[in-house]
């Protein structure tokens, strides 16, 4: 996959002109790009889909990689949070992605069918009924979405992945 010219998107560098970003934001957004760019095996756009924004707008997209998506998404949804906040939310996604790897990788297809029937129930109910399984079984779609989209299990898990997610886990420090 190509990468950016800058480890911060440009989509973002307003938002840092305004001040909107801390500079603990800032690592932790580079560090996140870095880290889901490691994961995703899949790319968050096909060659033909960018060669086709490239001729009907003559630039190439600012988010061309999954670690620019969610570095843009992060920084907008979440600028407002604490710096302390902001670095549970990005290590919680580093959870999510290590979670979506054990979780699926090598499953067969009937697993993976029965989850999404699971969030379809769940989500035929009105979210503010949702019990705890009915969370879990949504979240769990959009750990399977991540696996899928993001071709998550095409490598193994690194060894350092696996001994950070069994220390986060034991903080419990998810958001």
């Amino acid at each position: 996959m190509e990468q950016n010219k800058s480890e911060l998107n440009p989509e973002l560098f307003d938002m840092m002109r305004q001040g909107k970003l801390s500079a603990a934001k800032i690592l932790a957004l580079i560090s996140l790009k870095e880290l889901v760019d490691k994961f995703a095996h899949k790319p968050f756009l096909e060659p033909e889909k960018l060669a086709e924004i490239k001729e009907r707008t003559g630039v190439e997209p600012d988010i061309l990689s999954w670690g620019d998506y969610f570095q843009t998404e992060v920084a907008s949804r979440f600028f407002d949070k604490s710096d302390s906040d902001f670095s549970k939310i990005v290590d919680t996604i580093r959870f999510d992605l290590i979670s979506a790897h054990l979780i699926f990788s090598g499953k067969p297809d009937y697993f993976t069918d029965s989850v999404r029937g699971q969030a379809i129930i769940s989500r035929s109910v009105d979210s503010s009924f949702w019990t705890l399984e009915d969370e879990e079984s949504v979240h769990l779609e959009i750990l399977l979405d991540y696996f899928e989209q993001m071709g998550l299990g095409e490598k193994p898990l690194a060894i350092s992945d696996r001994i950070w997610y069994e220390s986060f886990e034991l903080k419990r420090e998810a958001v």
